[in-house]
């Protein structure tokens, strides 16, 4: 059974939980190892010479200097057969779990398909191992891939969040298309499950990306379906920015009925003075004034403050904005409107 990590100080908790994941995957896996005092990625960066294969790349470089960089996953040999022709689908068809904007996870993997030639498969920088390009099946490993699976991570990814997640994925055999559904590819790249907590200050330490989801959905039916649409869950709550603006824009439209009463009055008072024409005549120019501005804002609203909102939520769910600072925004973008309304009606 999977135990806790052993060596957190040469094995990171990403590469920790592949293996804990691998091992519920597959009942005749046995971990074959992680750290090794040898060359290449199973040792760390700063016992090994600088020329050694596992530095060369940059993103190997940018990994960090005291931790472990490859898997080796002993099983039967139905099940080498089994996901080593997983993994090496996924990679010649530039499967997106196998890549953070646009640069590989893995540098090679290592296995069989017919459990009788060594396969391996290089994803990047095979031409400094003698492939004949970039990416490609790479020969002359040894005999001992034929019954454990062997992974070379780029360094700079044993610390990526949901390396487990993407790689295990693949050897599950679930589609790219199941795992984009349950997956959330933040700005930066980066993935985050619907079941993740939230990285990001929030008043409920345990909200998780699925409900900060249901949440936004509300939030954008609220914004763009009429006022009392059924079918929203929770209509925002009272003293929130939207509230504010639904009871202001209410407070507009009963103003602008007490106006056309006042210019009731006035075109009463005036009738034998001004002549009646000219009295309806500036009433209709102010209406018609009034109409301008408001189709203005309401394009405005449309092309410029939805959108800013929109982003300004996509970056709180990656915490990149703080939810003050959300509020903030959004009271903003309420003057703004509210403002408008004031100049429409003088």
């Amino acid at each position: 059974m999977a135990a806790r990590n052993p060596n957190p100080l040469r094995i990171t908790e990403p590469v920790w939980q592949l293996w804990i994941g691998m091992d519920g995957l597959e009942p005749t896996a046995v971990l074959g190892g992680i750290v090794a005092e040898k060359p290449g990625y199973h040792s760390w960066p700063s016992r090994l010479d600088e020329d050694d294969y596992s530095l060369q790349l940059a993103d190997d470089l940018a990994g960090p200097k005291d931790k472990a960089a490859a898997f080796d996953f002993t099983m039967s040999a139905a099940a080498m057969r089994l996901y080593t022709s997983r993994l090496d689908v996924a990679a010649r068809a530039r499967d997106s779990r196998l890549y953070v904007a646009g640069r590989p996870i893995l540098r090679e993997f290592i296995g069989t398909k017919d459990s009788r030639v060594v396969y391996c498969y290089v994803l990047t920088g095979g031409r400094a191992l003698g492939v004949g390009a970039d990416a490609g099946p790479d020969s002359g490993r040894d005999d001992s891939h034929l019954w454990h699976l062997h992974g070379s991570i780029i360094r700079r990814f044993v610390t990526l969040p949901d390396l487990a997640d993407r790689i295990l994925s693949i050897l599950r055999g679930e589609t790219l298309e199941a795992w984009r559904a349950r997956t959330i590819i933040t700005s930066t790249g980066a993935t985050m499950q619907f079941t993740d907590r939230l990285p990001g200050a929030t008043s409920n330490p345990g909200r998780t990306v699925g409900q900060w989801v249901v949440d936004d959905s509300n939030l954008r039916d609220f914004l763009t379906q009429r006022v009392g649409t059924p079918g929203i869950v929770n209509l925002p709550q009272g003293g929130s920015p939207l509230m504010l603006l639904l009871a202001m824009a209410q407070d507009w439209q009963a103003e602008a009925g007490r106006q056309k009463l006042r210019d009731e009055a006035i075109l009463t008072a005036v009738q034998g003075r001004a002549g009646a024409a000219e009295v309806l005549a500036r009433i209709d120019q102010r209406a018609a004034e009034q109409l301008q501005v408001l189709h203005a804002m309401r394009a405005q609203i449309a092309s410029e403050l939805a959108p800013l909102l929109v982003a300004a939520v996509g970056q709180q769910l990656v915490g990149q904005v703080a939810p003050d600072a959300l509020v903030a925004a959004q009271e903003t973008a309420l003057r703004r409107v509210l403002g408008g309304l004031d100049e429409a009606r003088a």
